[in-house]
């Protein structure tokens, strides 16, 4: 009767190991379309406050609803902010240097900024911020970098 258990014993055995290596192949699909992306944040003139990061990712949201809005502190004349799986898509980046840690972009009595700001792409707006085609990027690659200049 053992003789007949090891066949049943080796199929179940050798199903299993096969079986896993099958799962192996298996693809993780919310590592496949994601990216390990890098902000750099350059042109700070003084090492104190914060740095405002809002990133958008569509124009229906832009300045209005970030899907990430971070704050970092600033101890150096660079500020870098990583985010290791940030899907594919399109985005842009509102950022503003919060001197004085007050939680808002102060301005003068025109309603001109009074801290250093910037957008993606280095856009600038005319009368307000950059506008959504001219900041807009485009995330489609394991690893990406956005450099922006505050001024």
């Amino acid at each position: 009767m053992r003789r007949h258990l090891l066949p049943a014993l080796l199929f179940v055995l050798i199903s299993g190991i096969s079986a896993a290596l099958h799962a192996q192949e298996i693809a993780y699909p919310e590592k496949e379309n994601t990216c390990s992306f890098k902000l750099i944040i350059k042109g700070i003139d003084k090492a104190e406050g914060e740095i405002r990061i809002a990133m958008f990712n569509s124009k229906e949201k832009y300045t209005k609803d970030p899907v990430h809005a971070i704050v970092l502190p600033v101890d150096s004349i660079a500020v870098i902010w990583e985010q290791e799986s940030l899907p594919f898509g399109e985005y842009a980046i509102a950022v503003y240097h919060d001197k004085n840690k007050n939680g808002k972009l102060d301005t003068n009595l025109l309603g001109i900024p009074k801290e250093d700001y910037g957008f993606s792409n280095n856009a600038r707006g005319r009368f307000g911020p950059a506008s959504w085609k001219d900041s807009k990027f485009l995330v489609n690659e394991v690893s990406v970098s956005e450099v922006i200049y505050i001024k």
